[in-house]
């Protein structure tokens, strides 16, 4: 499992461009919005509310589902940082297996296992990106609703009595959004997470691997001096 998530963890950087592409792709539907938005609210409020319709249910669905694209360009982003992390850690686990390969066999320490938080670094990246894929998702739902919604006149809307569709409707709308904004930063908050498990782990193996190494290879300077001082003896007395 670990090998295989070693092999996926190589592939940051089609990660990272993903993320940088949907960053850039909602950069262009933002600035068509904003047109959008120029070109209604250039006009006078009664024309605006009886006349430019599909202009209003744009620019209220646009809204909706676009920040959440968004996010999720980031989440990509900062899971390409987590894969890159894991790289970093799985290379230094090589440097210091072939660091410890040039002693003999029986006097090769084991490499010093990692923390038990390292296997959540996976873990909490791919939740992060299932909570902001299913944002989008909902917030893609939300999208459509607003486009009937806001397909009708808005005095029609504020008219809507209770218990009406178009009233049920724009409750949905309002209700879904007020949980679904805290539900994206949880999103990003467990990328950040990951994030930090990584560098936790590395600061951990870090210092075990400098540790370690200097044990070994300290006591292997020492024992030098220490052979040739028993050979003294033996030298004078052959003299």
């Amino acid at each position: 499992m670990q090998q295989m998530i070693g092999k996926m963890a190589r592939m940051y950087p089609m990660l990272i461009a993903l993320g940088l592409m949907i960053v850039a792709v909602a950069l262009v539907v933002g600035t068509a919005n904003a047109q959008t938005a120029e070109s209604y609210f250039g006009q006078s409020k009664l024309v605006r509310e009886s006349t430019l319709m599909p202009q209003r249910a744009a620019l209220e669905s646009t809204g909706l589902w676009l920040p959440y694209f968004k996010f999720l360009g980031i989440g990509l982003l900062l899971g390409g940082i987590v894969m890159a992390l894991r790289v970093i850690i799985d290379n230094l686990k090589a440097v210091g297996a072939e660091a410890l390969s040039g002693l003999p066999e029986g006097q090769r320490p084991q490499l010093p296992s990692p923390p038990w938080f390292a296997a959540l670094m996976p873990a909490l990246m791919m939740l992060g990106l299932v909570v902001l894929i299913a944002a989008l998702v909902i917030s893609l739902g939300l999208a459509g609703t607003a486009r009937q919604v806001f397909a009708h006149p808005l005095p029609e809307i504020d008219a809507a009595g209770a218990g009406t569709a178009l009233l049920a409707q724009l409750q949905t709308i309002q209700a879904t959004s007020a949980w679904l904004v805290p539900l994206k930063f949880m999103g990003v908050a467990t990328e950040f997470l990951a994030i930090v498990t990584g560098l936790a782990t590395i600061l951990f193996v870090l210092g075990a691997k400098t540790e370690l190494l200097g044990q070994v290879f300290g006591r292997g300077r020492n024992a030098v001096p220490a052979v040739a001082a028993d050979q003294r003896p033996v030298e004078k007395a052959r003299a």
